[in-house]
């Protein structure tokens, strides 16, 4: 029911079709980092199988999905200037996975691996901006800073002793590469997204993205580690179905309704999301400097134009109904 959703559009609110989408994207990727820093703890499979397995699975699971739901081919229909599109910014879908799994594997924690969503916004933002030509506002921009700086919170990059630039390591540069790979990987797909559509585009993306990586693999002569037993493969599928496919569809088909601006937005609330699934499922503790940057995360969501205008909108129909039955 959920995955039937994404496919059906708003007509009267296209921005809240969009916003719906973002925001299964978010909780999707929110429970990724969990998982996936389970799964290497046990030390069964490497980061780079990882990555290259929650690629194929998504991708390939996508394209029979789509053939069966058009009763198409999945490669009718596109042309070559979309295959050069998808097999290029493909690349950059891979590298993120691979940069922020071996983040994770030099022993980042959960919360510190989601750095990931927090910088990237900001640079998916200036990227919309200089290759896009994005419009943007002073309220938008005050947006992402004020969730930039909630983010900084619920990170623990900054707390009560301070900036702690002091705990940044080779991990965090990884995971800095990731998120810039990442917003790349957005802005240069929203083009060829709108041309062919959200599902064929995420389907070939993240399956060209794991071909990648097991390309590397082998050229690299790297031995392939892939899971062992029910446990781990029950939890890799999980990971290429649910924050894989399921949340890049999402995330990409968000961008056939919204502004860049607004999905930067968007992906401030994952480290939100994911310090809370830390807490619930890894016992990790969440301080109240934490609690603090979600109220920030969830006001710069509300100050951003597109979204307080709709909920402005959507006040006034009700207040208008409330006077038609009285």
């Amino acid at each position: 029911m959920l995955f039937h959703s994404l496919f059906r559009s708003d007509g009267k609110r296209p921005i809240l079709s969009g916003i719906f989408r973002a925001a299964v994207s978010v909780v999707c990727w929110g429970t990724l980092f969990p998982v996936v820093s389970y799964l290497l703890k046990r030390g069964t499979v490497d980061s780079y199988t990882m990555a290259q397995a929650r690629f194929l699975i998504a991708g390939g699971t996508m394209l029979l999905y789509g053939a069966f739901k058009s009763r198409k081919m999945p490669w009718t229909e596109i042309k070559k200037k979309d295959w050069i599109g998808l097999i290029t910014q493909s690349v950059f879908a891979s590298a993120m996975s691979v940069l922020l799994f071996c983040g994770q594997e030099r022993g980042l924690p959960v919360v510190n691996a989601s750095m990931l969503e927090a910088e990237s916004p900001l640079l998916i933002f200036v990227l919309g901006i200089l290759i896009l030509h994005a419009k943007t506002s002073f309220l938008q921009t005050l947006g992402l800073i004020l969730g930039f700086a909630g983010s900084m919170l619920v990170l623990k990059a900054v707390s009560s002793e301070g900036i702690m630039l002091k705990s940044m390591s080779t991990g965090d540069f990884l995971i800095f590469l990731g998120a810039t790979c990442w917003a790349l990987y957005t802005v240069l797909s929203r083009r060829t997204i709108r041309r062919i559509g959200g599902l064929r585009y995420t389907s070939w993306s993240l399956l060209f993205a794991g071909v990648w990586i097991l390309l590397f693999q082998l050229f690299s002569g790297m031995h392939i580690n892939y899971p062992q037993g029910w446990a781990d493969w029950s939890c890799t599928a999980y990971v290429g179905l649910i924050p894989t496919a399921l949340a890049f569809f999402a995330w990409n088909n968000a961008q056939r309704y919204i502004a860049t601006g607004l999905l930067a937005v968007s992906g401030y609330f994952t480290p939100m999301l994911t310090a809370l699934f830390g807490w619930l499922m890894l016992g990790e503790c969440v301080t109240i400097l934490q609690m603090a940057g979600m109220v920030l995360v969830v006001g710069s969501a509300l100050i951003e134009p597109d979204i307080a205008d709709l909920i402005r909108s959507m006040y006034a129909e009700k207040r208008e109904k409330r006077k038609a039955v009285n």
